[in-house]
């Protein structure tokens, strides 16, 4: 399949193809993305929009949040504006925001404004960093909301979190879902290839596979989370109301993507929702 990137002005990049490995069935795009500038997360505009995304980010993280003991060490890798390290934050636990963009490491610095101090520590780093920001200290469990996709390598970007990890540890993983029905309806169009940024593009099995490799013991897949993710089926619709590449249509777009949550919500009842969503333990005695 031939896939359009863009910029986040829209402007056409370059074409790349969509492949998928016959020896472990991932998907990659190749040649693969250089380059892109970050999209930044679609952060609330407002108090009432600030406490709806709230409310569906905690929801997001409350089974993470249910397999936690009390004050819990929880790295967010990835962790954009801040919104769900804040929820988990809110919630009780210590939490370590892992950011490589500075801007998104700025907006998360103020997402955690309003928090005790040192709820919640802010740090510019990459995956490949974790051992040298944290040291000794180990996490009960890591978050990785839609990262995996980026990573330049996969098999090294999972292992730098395997030893960030405590043994037994958890790790809450959301990747897009490419056997989705919305990227079987859309299919070039559909916006979770975004191949300016994706590598890597996922199903069950392949992220099954890849954790497994890793060391990480898979007990289920589901594509629950955040209202059945519409986001994704809107823009797909609609890419030019996608918040991350035109901000000033961010109103509209949300609104597009609230109206297509019984949509999206269908479909995760069919298993066939728009993002999986999964938390593996790692291998060895809590």
């Amino acid at each position: 399949m031939l896939l359009v990137p863009r910029d986040r002005h829209g402007a056409v990049t370059a074409r790349v193809r969509l492949c998928t490995s016959r020896v472990c069935g991932v998907g990659f795009t190749d040649p693969p993305p250089h380059g892109a500038e970050a999209a930044p997360a679609s952060a609330p505009g407002g108090e009432v929009e600030e406490r709806l995304a709230m409310r569906v980010v905690a929801a997001g993280m409350a089974p993470l949040a249910s397999m936690l003991a009390p004050g819990a060490r929880v790295v967010d890798v990835g962790a954009g504006s801040g919104l769900r390290a804040r929820a988990l934050a809110q919630k009780g636990f210590e939490v370590l925001a892992v950011e490589p963009d500075p801007r998104e490491e700025m907006r998360a610095h103020a997402m955690m404004s309003s928090l005790p101090p040192g709820r919640v520590r802010v740090v510019r780093a990459g995956i490949h960093d974790l051992g040298q920001v944290m040291g000794d200290y180990r996490a009960d469990a890591v978050l990785m909301w839609h990262v995996l996709e980026h990573l330049p390598d996969l098999d090294a970007g999972l292992r730098a979190v395997a030893q960030a990890l405590r043994p037994g540890g958890l790790l809450n993983v959301a990747v897009p879902n490419r056997a989705s029905a919305e990227a079987r309806v859309f299919g070039s169009r559909w916006h979770g290839w975004e191949p300016s940024r994706h590598r890597w593009h996922l199903d069950a099995d392949a992220l099954r596979m890849v954790l497994g490799a890793a060391g990480f013991s898979v007990a289920g897949i589901g594509t629950r989370g955040g209202w059945g993710y519409p986001s994704g089926l809107a823009f797909s619709l609609a890419p030019g109301l996608d918040p991350q590449v035109h901000p000033r249509r961010s109103a509209a777009g949300r609104a597009l993507a609230a109206a297509l949550v019984p949509v999206a919500a269908a479909a995760r009842a069919m298993g066939r929702g728009g993002q999986l969503v999964t938390i593996a333990r790692r291998a060895g005695a809590p």
